[in-house]
C-alpha cells in the first residue's frame, strides 16, 4: 500500500487500465484537472510485489459541512446518527458516480482492504470522524463493505443512464409511449417558436468563455456563485490535463449568439452530461434545457457511435419520463470509534429507501433497474 499527493504521481496508463467505461469522473485526466483547479489531496493504491497497480482510491476533504449532495444529513434523511463534519471522503471529489478502482479476480478483496487501510490512515493523520465513500455502484459497495469489519452499507440514490438508439433521437422518441412522444415535440416545438437553433461544438477558448458565463448564470440562480472565474477556471484546469478535448458543447443560438449550452464528456462509447447554462439576463428559456440535455445528444451520439448516455443523479423524474434508466447508489461509511448505526438498522433503511423509490416510480416500474431487487426483498426487523 502506497500513498501519493495526487494522481500525478501514478502513470496515466496503469491509473486508466483501472477505469472502466462508466467511470469517467474517476479517469486520470479527470481527476487531474481537479487537482490543477482545487489542488491535490492524497491518493492510495495498491501493488504488487513487482510495481504492477491493483487498485487505487482518491480521497478528499468534502464540502466541510455544506448542505447538499456530500452532506451526510442530506444523503441519508431519517437516519438518526452523528454526523460530524470532519469525514475524509472517498472517490473523485464531487463525483456522483464512483466505480471501485480495482479490477475483479483473486486480488480484489485483499487489494481493497489494503485501500481501506490505506485511507484509514489518511483520516487518523487528518483527525476525521472516518470514510465515506458516496454514490457507488450498489455492487461495488457490498464489495468495498466486504473488506472491513466496521462498514456500513447506505442506499441513498440513483444513478440515471439511457442506453442510445443507433438512429439517434427520432429512433428513441419513436420508441415512447404517446403521452410522451407528444410532450416531447411540444418541447422541439417551444424551441423553435423562440427561434432557438442547435449547434455542436469543441470546447475553445471562445467556445468555453461562452458555456462558463451560461453556466454561472444557472448556478447563481439555484444558489452557486455568480463568478464566471470559477468555472473559467475549471475548463482551463480541464485543459491543461486534456480532457477538455473529450468535452462538447450542444449550443442553442438566437439571433446569432449562444443563450444556452449542455456540455457533455465522451469516455470510451459513452456519453456524460455534466453541465447546463442558460442566458437569464437577455433571454427567456423556451425549453432549451430539455432539447438540449435529452434531444440533441442522442443525434451526436448517432454521429459518433456512442452507446449508452450518463444522466447522473437528481432530477429523476424528467429522466425517468425520457427513458432513461434508475440503479441504485450506495455509500460505504466507516466511522473511526464509533457505529454510525446497528446493521438491523442500516438494513431497515435500505430497505425503506428502495421501498420510497419503487413508490416514486409505481407509475413507471420498468424505469427501475433489477439492481433494486436485492434491496426490497424482504423488509427487515429494526433494533
Amino acid at each position: 500500500m502506497q500513498t501519493s499527493a495526487g494522481v500525478g504521481a501514478i502513470p496515466r496508463e496503469d491509473w486508466d487500465a483501472l477505469v472502466g467505461p462508466d467511470n469517467f469522473y474517476n479517469s486520470h485526466r479527470w481527476l487531474h484537472a481537479l487537482e490543477l483547479a482545487h489542488g491535490s489531496e492524497a491518493v492510495v493504491s495498491a501493488t504488487t510485489g513487482d510495481g504492477i497497480l491493483l487498485g487505487a482510491m482518491p480521497t478528499w476533504p468534502g464540502d466541510t459541512g455544506a448542505p447538499g449532495l456530500f452532506c451526510p444529513p442530506d444523503l441519508f434523511p431519517g437516519l438518526a446518527a452523528a454526523w460530524p463534519d470532519d469525514w475524509l471522503w472517498l472517490g473523485a471529489r464531487r463525483s456522483v458516480y464512483n466505480e471501485l478502482l480495482c479490477p475483479r479476480g483473486p486480488w480484489r478483496d485483499r487489494a481493497l482492504a489494503a485501500l481501506l487501510h490505506g485511507a484509514q490512515t489518511v483520516a487518523t493523520s487528518k483527525g476525521a470522524a472516518g470514510l465515506i465513500m458516496p454514490y457507488l455502484a450498489a455492487a461495488d459497495a457490498r464489495d468495498l463493505a466486504r473488506a472491513h469489519p466496521r462498514a456500513t452499507v447506505l442506499l441513498h440514490d440513483a444513478d440515471a443512464a439511457m442506453d442510445l438508439p443507433a438512429g439517434g433521437f427520432a429512433e428513441h422518441l419513436a420508441g415512447m409511449p404517446q403521452a410522451d412522444r407528444t410532450r416531447r415535440r411540444a418541447e422541439l416545438r417551444a424551441c423553435e417558436r423562440a427561434g432557438t437553433s442547435v449547434e455542436w461544438l469543441a470546447l475553445t477558448g471562445e467556445t468555453s468563455r461562452w458555456a462558463a458565463d451560461l453556466i454561472t448564470q444557472n448556478r447563481a440562480r439555484h444558489g452557486g456563485t455568480a463568478d464566471p472565474g470559477w468555472m473559467r477556471r475549471s475548463f482551463a484546469a480541464q485543459r491543461r490535463s486534456g480532457v477538455l478535448g473529450q468535452a462538447v458543447g450542444f449550443f442553442g443560438i438566437r439571433d446569432g449568439r449562444p443563450v444556452a449550452v449542455t456540455v457533455c464528456y465522451t469516455h470510451h462509447d459513452r456519453l456524460y452530461a455534466r453541465y447546463y447554462g442558460f442566458d437569464y439576463r437577455n433571454a427567456k428559456p423556451a425549453c432549451e434545457y430539455f432539447v438540449l440535455t435529452y434531444c440533441v445528444p442522442l443525434d451526436y451520439a448517432a454521429v459518433h457511435d456512442l452507446r449508452r448516455y450518463r444522466l447522473a443523479v437528481s432530477a429523476w423524474d424528467v429522466k425517468a419520463r425520457r427513458g432513461a434508466v434508475l440503479s441504485p447508489l450506495a455509500a460505504v461509511v466507516i466511522a473511526l470509534g464509533r457505529e454510525v448505526c446497528s446493521p438491523q438498522r442500516a438494513a431497515a433503511f435500505n430497505h425503506e429507501t428502495a421501498r420510497q423509490w419503487r413508490d416514486r416510480l409505481a407509475g413507471r416500474p420498468h424505469v427501475l433497474s433489477r439492481g433494486w431487487d436485492d434491496w426490497v426483498a424482504q423488509p427487515p426487523s429494526a433494533s
